[in-house]
């Protein structure tokens, strides 16, 4: 298993990590299995292309508004899994929830993800900026 640190710039950012998984793939062919432990963001495959991007972000702030309320982020009633640094983030789980994955599993090819001519796989930051402590891959050879 490789593990990968990723650092978004943007409150929401689509963080094309298909490159770095590629290189981090280590079977000429099987699958690969690549896991995102967060909450407030997660994985996608999409295209990399501006107003695919653009769309995904105006619908998600028409599903779930950054504005709220959001019961998550009421920390007079919550009591669970806070941080002395809590972060109100309510919208960024929802989104996560609705629009991503914390995992994927694609094809392995002559070392490399078998996917589609358009797409990507992306890491979809939710709640940034800020540091993401990794995404982790791991390669299975085909049986």
């Amino acid at each position: 298993m490789k593990t990968l640190e990723i650092a978004s710039e943007q409150a929401f950012q689509l963080i094309d990590v298909t490159d770095a998984v590629n290189e981090a793939v280590a079977v000429p062919e099987g699958v690969v299995h690549v896991w995102c432990p967060h909450t407030s963001c997660g994985l996608l495959v999409g295209e990399l292309e501006d107003g695919f991007h653009e769309d995904l972000e105006g619908v998600l702030e028409q599903l779930a508004p950054v504005a709220g309320p959001w019961a998550h982020d009421d920390l007079a009633r919550r009591h669970q899994n806070l941080e002395p640094d809590e972060r109100r983030n309510g919208w960024s789980h929802i989104r996560a929830a609705l629009a991503t994955l914390p995992f994927v599993v694609v094809p392995v090819a002559d070392g490399r993800m078998a996917l589609g001519r358009w797409q990507r796989l992306f890491l979809v930051e939710l709640d940034g900026p800020r540091p993401r402590r990794t995404l982790q891959v791991q390669s299975l050879p085909t049986a």
